[in-house]
Protein backbone atom coordinates (compact mmCIF):
# COMPACT_ATOMS: atom_id res chain seq x y z
CA UNK A 1 0.00 0.00 0.00
CA UNK A 2 1.64 3.49 -0.92
CA UNK A 3 1.72 5.75 1.93
CA UNK A 4 1.17 9.69 2.30
CA UNK A 5 2.18 11.42 5.50
CA UNK A 6 0.53 14.86 6.28
CA UNK A 7 2.23 17.20 8.51
CA UNK A 8 0.00 19.62 10.11
CA UNK A 9 -3.03 17.41 9.17
CA UNK A 10 -5.82 18.25 11.37
CA UNK A 11 -7.48 21.33 10.00
CA UNK A 12 -9.66 22.29 7.04
CA UNK A 13 -7.05 21.12 4.03
CA UNK A 14 -5.62 18.76 6.16
CA UNK A 15 -8.96 16.80 6.83
CA UNK A 16 -10.06 16.96 3.49
CA UNK A 17 -6.51 15.43 2.01
CA UNK A 18 -6.54 12.49 4.66
CA UNK A 19 -10.19 11.79 3.23
CA UNK A 20 -9.53 11.72 -0.01
CA UNK A 21 -6.20 9.81 0.26
CA UNK A 22 -7.57 7.10 2.17
CA UNK A 23 -10.46 6.92 -0.48
CA UNK A 24 -7.77 6.44 -2.87
CA UNK A 25 -6.29 3.41 -1.34
CA UNK A 26 -2.96 5.06 0.51
CA UNK A 27 -2.56 4.53 3.99
CA UNK A 28 -2.45 7.92 5.47
CA UNK A 29 -0.71 8.94 8.55
CA UNK A 30 -0.73 12.23 10.54
CA UNK A 31 2.21 14.60 12.15
CA UNK A 32 0.81 16.39 14.90
CA UNK A 33 1.15 16.95 18.36
CA UNK A 34 -2.64 15.05 19.29
CA UNK A 35 -2.72 11.74 20.65
CA UNK A 36 -2.22 8.86 18.37
CA UNK A 37 -0.36 11.15 15.52
CA UNK A 38 3.00 10.69 14.58
CA UNK A 39 4.99 12.62 16.84
CA UNK A 40 7.54 15.60 16.13
CA UNK A 41 10.42 13.58 17.33
CA UNK A 42 13.37 12.84 15.43
CA UNK A 43 12.76 9.05 15.60
CA UNK A 44 9.01 9.03 14.94
CA UNK A 45 9.00 11.14 12.13
CA UNK A 46 12.06 8.85 10.74
CA UNK A 47 10.55 5.79 11.27
CA UNK A 48 6.94 7.66 9.63
CA UNK A 49 8.66 8.79 6.41
CA UNK A 50 10.76 6.31 5.46
CA UNK A 51 9.29 3.97 2.52
CA UNK A 52 6.72 6.70 2.07
CA UNK A 53 5.74 7.86 -1.55
CA UNK A 54 4.82 11.28 -0.46
CA UNK A 55 4.94 13.72 2.88
CA UNK A 56 3.01 17.20 2.77
CA UNK A 57 3.80 19.55 5.05
CA UNK A 58 0.62 22.27 6.19
CA UNK A 59 2.11 22.61 9.20
CA UNK A 60 2.12 26.57 10.40
CA UNK A 61 0.30 29.20 12.15
CA UNK A 62 -2.87 30.79 10.13
CA UNK A 63 -1.54 33.96 9.06
CA UNK A 64 -5.79 34.93 9.93
CA UNK A 65 -4.50 36.95 13.31
CA UNK A 66 -3.64 39.81 13.70
CA UNK A 67 0.35 40.21 12.58
CA UNK A 68 2.05 41.93 16.15
CA UNK A 69 5.39 40.95 17.07
CA UNK A 70 4.27 38.11 18.66
CA UNK A 71 2.45 36.40 16.64
CA UNK A 72 5.13 37.46 13.67
CA UNK A 73 7.44 35.22 15.85
CA UNK A 74 4.83 32.30 15.53
CA UNK A 75 4.14 32.45 12.14
CA UNK A 76 7.92 32.30 11.45
CA UNK A 77 9.02 29.75 13.82
CA UNK A 78 5.49 27.39 13.20
CA UNK A 79 6.73 27.06 9.51
CA UNK A 80 10.07 27.40 9.58
CA UNK A 81 11.13 24.55 12.26
CA UNK A 82 8.92 21.85 11.50
CA UNK A 83 10.32 22.29 7.44
CA UNK A 84 13.62 22.23 9.28
CA UNK A 85 12.79 18.76 11.23
CA UNK A 86 10.94 17.40 8.42
CA UNK A 87 14.12 17.81 5.97
CA UNK A 88 16.42 16.85 8.48
CA UNK A 89 14.30 13.04 9.62
CA UNK A 90 14.43 12.71 5.61
CA UNK A 91 18.44 12.79 5.39
CA UNK A 92 18.29 10.06 7.91
CA UNK A 93 16.11 7.99 5.51
CA UNK A 94 17.25 4.62 4.12
CA UNK A 95 14.03 4.59 2.07
CA UNK A 96 13.24 8.39 1.49
CA UNK A 97 9.72 9.73 0.33
CA UNK A 98 9.83 10.26 -3.28
CA UNK A 99 8.16 13.37 -3.01
CA UNK A 100 7.85 16.49 -0.68
CA UNK A 101 5.39 18.96 -0.83
CA UNK A 102 5.26 21.93 0.86
CA UNK A 103 2.80 24.62 1.68
CA UNK A 104 3.21 28.13 0.49
CA UNK A 105 1.22 30.77 -0.22
CA UNK A 106 0.23 33.33 -2.86
CA UNK A 107 0.56 35.91 -0.40
CA UNK A 108 4.30 36.01 -1.69
CA UNK A 109 3.10 37.72 -5.03
CA UNK A 110 3.14 42.00 -4.93
CA UNK A 111 -0.99 43.20 -4.60
CA UNK A 112 -2.24 43.64 -8.45
CA UNK A 113 -5.41 44.32 -10.11
CA UNK A 114 -4.03 44.13 -13.56
CA UNK A 115 -0.66 42.49 -13.47
CA UNK A 116 -1.25 38.76 -13.71
CA UNK A 117 1.50 37.31 -11.16
CA UNK A 118 2.96 33.63 -12.68
CA UNK A 119 5.93 31.63 -11.75
CA UNK A 120 7.77 32.96 -14.44
CA UNK A 121 6.77 36.28 -14.30
CA UNK A 122 5.87 37.88 -11.48
CA UNK A 123 7.06 40.55 -8.52
CA UNK A 124 6.98 39.89 -5.05
CA UNK A 125 6.06 41.92 -2.01
CA UNK A 126 7.49 43.79 0.26
CA UNK A 127 5.58 42.94 3.62
CA UNK A 128 5.81 40.77 6.47
CA UNK A 129 3.63 37.61 4.84
CA UNK A 130 5.58 37.96 1.84
CA UNK A 131 9.17 37.36 3.78
CA UNK A 132 7.49 34.58 5.73
CA UNK A 133 6.90 33.14 2.66
CA UNK A 134 10.42 33.63 0.44
CA UNK A 135 12.25 32.67 3.66
CA UNK A 136 10.09 29.17 4.37
CA UNK A 137 10.87 28.52 0.58
CA UNK A 138 14.25 28.98 0.95
CA UNK A 139 14.23 26.65 4.19
CA UNK A 140 12.78 24.10 1.95
CA UNK A 141 14.08 24.30 -1.13
CA UNK A 142 18.03 24.34 0.82
CA UNK A 143 17.65 21.41 2.40
CA UNK A 144 20.42 18.34 0.89
CA UNK A 145 18.10 15.93 -0.52
CA UNK A 146 19.35 13.55 -3.25
CA UNK A 147 16.71 11.11 -3.76
CA UNK A 148 13.23 12.64 -2.95
CA UNK A 149 11.71 15.35 -5.48
CA UNK A 150 10.61 18.59 -3.98
CA UNK A 151 7.77 21.22 -4.97
CA UNK A 152 5.68 24.17 -3.62
CA UNK A 153 2.02 24.99 -3.68
CA UNK A 154 1.87 28.91 -3.98
CA UNK A 155 -1.84 28.23 -2.54
CA UNK A 156 -4.94 30.95 -2.62
CA UNK A 157 -7.71 30.72 -1.25
CA UNK A 158 -8.96 27.43 -0.65
CA UNK A 159 -12.91 26.66 -0.97
CA UNK A 160 -14.45 24.03 0.61
CA UNK A 161 -17.51 22.82 2.31
CA UNK A 162 -16.47 22.17 5.48
CA UNK A 163 -14.52 25.03 6.36
CA UNK A 164 -11.52 27.27 5.04
CA UNK A 165 -13.19 30.92 3.79
CA UNK A 166 -16.72 30.42 2.32
CA UNK A 167 -17.98 29.72 5.76
CA UNK A 168 -17.15 33.22 6.54
CA UNK A 169 -18.07 34.93 3.54
CA UNK A 170 -21.20 32.50 3.39
CA UNK A 171 -22.46 33.84 6.46
CA UNK A 172 -22.18 37.55 5.92
CA UNK A 173 -24.20 36.90 3.09
CA UNK A 174 -26.83 35.10 4.45
CA UNK A 175 -26.76 38.71 6.61
CA UNK A 176 -27.31 40.69 3.98
CA UNK A 177 -23.58 41.99 4.53
CA UNK A 178 -22.17 40.10 1.26
CA UNK A 179 -22.02 43.24 -0.75
CA UNK A 180 -18.23 44.71 -1.75
CA UNK A 181 -15.14 45.14 0.33
CA UNK A 182 -13.37 47.86 -0.03
CA UNK A 183 -13.92 49.12 -3.70
CA UNK A 184 -14.42 45.34 -4.73
CA UNK A 185 -12.19 45.89 -7.90
CA UNK A 186 -9.66 43.47 -5.87
CA UNK A 187 -8.66 40.48 -7.61
CA UNK A 188 -9.71 37.45 -5.84
CA UNK A 189 -7.20 33.92 -6.34
CA UNK A 190 -9.33 30.59 -5.56
CA UNK A 191 -8.96 26.96 -5.90
CA UNK A 192 -11.71 24.55 -5.22
CA UNK A 193 -10.44 21.98 -2.78
CA UNK A 194 -10.96 19.06 -4.91
CA UNK A 195 -8.34 20.51 -7.38
CA UNK A 196 -6.10 21.17 -4.75
CA UNK A 197 -6.32 17.67 -4.00
CA UNK A 198 -5.85 17.00 -7.67
CA UNK A 199 -2.67 19.14 -8.18
CA UNK A 200 -1.35 16.99 -5.91
CA UNK A 201 -2.02 13.51 -7.66
CA UNK A 202 -0.61 15.90 -10.83
CA UNK A 203 2.52 16.29 -9.04
CA UNK A 204 2.75 12.29 -7.77
CA UNK A 205 2.45 11.13 -11.45
CA UNK A 206 4.45 13.90 -13.33
CA UNK A 207 7.80 13.15 -12.05
CA UNK A 208 9.42 15.26 -13.62
CA UNK A 209 8.01 18.08 -12.12
CA UNK A 210 9.66 20.31 -9.50
CA UNK A 211 10.05 23.46 -8.10
CA UNK A 212 7.24 26.47 -7.44
CA UNK A 213 3.58 25.95 -8.21
CA UNK A 214 0.49 28.21 -8.58
CA UNK A 215 -2.25 26.17 -6.85
CA UNK A 216 -5.21 28.57 -7.52
CA UNK A 217 -7.97 28.49 -10.18
CA UNK A 218 -7.02 30.38 -13.87
CA UNK A 219 -10.04 31.99 -13.20
CA UNK A 220 -9.63 35.00 -10.83
CA UNK A 221 -12.62 37.32 -10.23
CA UNK A 222 -12.81 40.61 -8.80
CA UNK A 223 -14.03 40.57 -5.00
CA UNK A 224 -17.18 42.38 -6.20
CA UNK A 225 -17.74 39.64 -8.44
CA UNK A 226 -17.39 36.87 -6.12
CA UNK A 227 -19.64 38.29 -3.64
CA UNK A 228 -22.31 38.55 -5.82
CA UNK A 229 -22.30 34.97 -7.32
CA UNK A 230 -22.61 33.86 -3.64
CA UNK A 231 -25.07 35.98 -2.73
CA UNK A 232 -26.78 34.71 -6.01
CA UNK A 233 -26.19 31.36 -5.11
CA UNK A 234 -27.66 31.93 -1.24
CA UNK A 235 -30.42 33.54 -3.10
CA UNK A 236 -29.75 36.66 -1.00
CA UNK A 237 -31.11 39.66 -2.82
CA UNK A 238 -29.43 42.24 -0.37
CA UNK A 239 -25.64 42.56 -0.23
CA UNK A 240 -24.43 45.60 2.03
CA UNK A 241 -20.69 46.81 1.13
CA UNK A 242 -18.13 47.31 3.59
CA UNK A 243 -16.53 50.37 2.81
CA UNK A 244 -12.31 50.28 3.43
CA UNK A 245 -12.73 51.60 7.18
CA UNK A 246 -15.38 49.08 8.32
CA UNK A 247 -13.03 46.66 7.08
CA UNK A 248 -10.33 48.07 9.60
CA UNK A 249 -12.70 48.34 12.21
CA UNK A 250 -13.91 44.22 11.43
CA UNK A 251 -10.38 43.42 11.04
CA UNK A 252 -9.39 45.15 14.37
CA UNK A 253 -12.82 43.42 16.28
CA UNK A 254 -12.46 40.30 15.32
CA UNK A 255 -8.29 39.89 15.32
CA UNK A 256 -7.03 39.53 12.06
CA UNK A 257 -5.79 42.00 9.22
CA UNK A 258 -7.45 44.16 6.87
CA UNK A 259 -4.81 43.28 4.03
CA UNK A 260 -6.04 39.87 3.70
CA UNK A 261 -9.32 41.09 2.57
CA UNK A 262 -8.14 44.39 0.59
CA UNK A 263 -4.58 43.28 -1.07
CA UNK A 264 -5.61 42.26 -4.54
CA UNK A 265 -4.74 38.76 -5.75
CA UNK A 266 -4.34 38.09 -9.63
CA UNK A 267 -2.68 34.99 -9.95
CA UNK A 268 -2.46 31.89 -12.71
CA UNK A 269 -0.96 28.72 -12.23
CA UNK A 270 0.93 28.34 -15.90
CA UNK A 271 3.41 25.65 -14.95
CA UNK A 272 0.38 23.38 -14.02
CA UNK A 273 -1.73 24.68 -16.73
CA UNK A 274 1.58 24.54 -19.66
CA UNK A 275 2.58 20.62 -18.25
CA UNK A 276 -1.21 19.61 -18.88
CA UNK A 277 -3.39 19.78 -16.00
CA UNK A 278 -7.00 20.37 -16.02
CA UNK A 279 -9.09 21.85 -13.37
CA UNK A 280 -12.54 20.38 -12.33
CA UNK A 281 -13.87 23.79 -11.04
CA UNK A 282 -12.23 26.74 -13.21
CA UNK A 283 -15.80 28.08 -12.96
CA UNK A 284 -17.14 29.93 -10.09
CA UNK A 285 -20.81 29.18 -10.10
CA UNK A 286 -19.89 25.62 -10.55
CA UNK A 287 -17.80 25.35 -8.04
CA UNK A 288 -20.33 27.43 -5.91
CA UNK A 289 -22.94 24.77 -6.73
CA UNK A 290 -20.95 22.14 -5.89
CA UNK A 291 -19.96 23.52 -2.59
CA UNK A 292 -23.25 25.27 -1.14
CA UNK A 293 -26.29 22.92 -0.71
Amino acid sequence: MKKVVIAGGTGFLGSYLTKRFTESGYEVLIISRQQGHVSWQKSSLEKALDGADLIINLAGKSINCRHTKRNRKLLIESRINPTIRIGEAIQFCQNPPKLWINASASGIYKPSIHQIMTEEKYEYADGFIAKLVLQWENTFFGMNLRNTRQAVLRTSVVLGKDGGALKPLGLLARLGLGGKQGKGNQMFSWIHIEDYFRTILFLIENESLTGVFNCTSPTAVTNEKFMFELRNKLRMPIGIPAPRFAIYLGAFIIGTEPSLILNSSNIQPKRLTDNGFKFTYSDLNKTLNNLIS
